[in-house]
């Protein structure tokens, strides 16, 4: 009996110990709900200073038309529209604080890969010369890579509840646009082409001169690499420590 008294005591002394050495957070972040995403991130704290930190956003693909005030022409009927944004981030963090908790404030240069997928199509009506209607598909396909750096605070709450408030964040990178537009009348693939090219004539030649446009006989592509772009990160995050 005593044996075993022993063998629980020492069970429960090294758990105690093991939770201890490894402090480990898991949370959510609700500002990515709205955006299409499910984002998870997950830190661990190395020492009484410093942590590692790894989030992941899975896509969410709902409708986006009219959440981000999208000023459309009342002739286009929007349909079957689609927006999915996969992320995945990894942050080293320096705490000024002395603790092995993950709490207080901190600076975090960071790593991220950001996919966004959007589709949806577009009904146009013209009324003129006669009245007429045509559909568009589009299917747009973003992806960037960027380092950053973040500043926030971190509360623990009963030494349970994590509220991060990330406040000020600034990335840069670059990021890649391939863009397909299906047109079901062939004769406005010219005019699309036109739109779309003094669309990016009008665009920072940073960014229009790396940027390409070529139509086919029902189709119009639009390809970018390389283009840099900058980048605000703020929010919150809620999760629990164990």
């Amino acid at each position: 009996m005593k044996t075993l008294l022993s063998i629980v005591v020492l069970c429960l002394i090294c758990m105690h110990v093991w939770g201890q050495e490894k402090k480990n957070a898991v949370k959510v972040l609700p500002v990515s709900l709205p955006l299409n995403s499910v984002v998870f991130e997950y830190e661990r704290m190395l020492n009484e200073k410093n942590a590692v930190e790894f989030g992941i956003g899975l896509p969410v693909e709902r409708t986006f038309v009219d959440k981000f005030g999208m000023d459309l022409n009342e002739d286009d009927d929007i349909s079957n529209d689609k927006l999915g944004i996969f992320s995945f981030r990894a942050a080293y963090r320096h705490y000024t604080g002395k603790s092995m908790l993950p709490k207080g404030f901190y600076i975090a240069p960071y790593i991220r890969y950001l996919g966004v997928s959007g589709s949806f199509d577009m009904e146009t009506v013209e009324d003129e010369p006669e009245s007429s209607s045509f559909n568009e598909n589009y299917d747009v396909k973003i992806n960037t890579f960027g380092a950053g750096c973040q500043l926030g605070y971190q509360f623990l709450i009963s030494k349970t509840v994590t509220l991060d408030l990330f406040f000020f964040g600034l990335e840069a990178g670059l990021g890649e646009i391939d863009a397909n537009i299906y047109l079901s009348d062939p004769e406005q693939v010219g005019d699309t082409y036109n739109d779309i090219k003094d669309a990016i004539n009008d665009l920072p030649a940073v960014w229009g001169d790396k940027i390409d446009v070529s139509s086919g006989s029902s189709k119009v592509s639009v390809n970018g690499k390389k283009l840099f772009y900058p980048m605000y990160r703020g929010g919150i995050s809620l999760g629990i420590v164990f």
